[in-house]
Formats: structure tokens, sequence, C-alpha cells
């Protein structure tokens, strides 16, 4: 069963226990294999409507942890920010278990398109989306980093 709770600081730790598994993702984004507390608290003080993030727990486990923007400024269609799953979690369906139940909730609040990015060199990833029918729109760049639209 899986338990979608709101992140916020009092839920650093449990991101942290979810990202530092994951070195690969952690160098392409913020140049460093292992995140730091502050790291991800300066993150979720900007989380507030209409973005939300959550760490999402299967059977009491710290699992996955996903982000999404309801409404992007720049475009007016809701973005799926950010999917991680926990390490000892891959390989099981747990991402598009949770992607799908993303997407049925934004379906219901009327929006029927998802937008999201990939950093470039996030092979896995943009293998992952492809497999789920997202297709390359363009690429940008965005904070200095190459990024899949």
């Amino acid at each position: 069963m899986l338990i979608w709770e709101q992140s916020g600081l009092e839920k650093a730790m449990d991101e942290l226990e979810i990202m530092n598994p994951n070195p690969f993702y952690n160098e392409l984004f913020y140049g460093k294999g292992k995140v730091e507390p502050k790291d991800i608290m300066e993150e979720l003080l900007d989380i507030k409507p209409p973005r939300f993030r959550y760490v999402v727990k299967e059977y009491g486990k710290n699992a996955a942890i996903i982000e999404y923007l309801l409404h992007n400024p720049k475009d007016g269609k809701p973005w799926l920010g950010f999917l991680m799953v926990a390490k000892a979690c891959k390989n099981q369906g747990l991402a598009k278990k949770l992607y799908t139940e993303c997407e049925n909730e934004l379906r219901k609040m009327k929006h029927p398109v998802l937008r999201l990015g990939i950093l470039t060199g996030n092979a896995p990833a943009f293998s992952f989306w492809s497999r789920m029918g997202f297709r390359e729109i363009e690429i940008k760049e965005n904070e200095e980093k190459n990024t899949y639209f």
C-alpha cells in the first residue's frame, strides 16, 4: 500500500534517505554524489501551491519522492518536476504506478496534459519516460543544464 505524505522541512531526512543512494542523479543535478541536509532544506522552503511534493511510503518505508506543479507560469500547463524511486524499490514498477496515480489525479482536476523535463545525461530517465509515451518537444538551457522537454 502506498501512502503519499506531503513533504516539507520535517521530511528532509526521509528525502535524503531516498536521494543519497542515487549518486548518479545527485551528480547531474547538484554536482556532487551526496546531498546534504541543507541542499534539501533549501528546495523544500520553496514548495508551496501550486507546487506539491510528496514522500511516498510503501509498507512504512520511504519508497519515492514525487513533485508536480499544477500551473507552470511559463506555459500554463502542469509539470512533473521530480520523481525518484528509492534504490531498494527500483525495477518493481513503482515509478510507473506513481506516475499513473499522479496523471489520474491531474485528469480529475481537468488537466489533460502533463509535461516534464529530463536533465541531459540522464539516460535512464529518458528511456523510462519514452517508454511511458512522452516524446521530446525541445531542448533548452535551464539553469546552465540542458533539459529535454
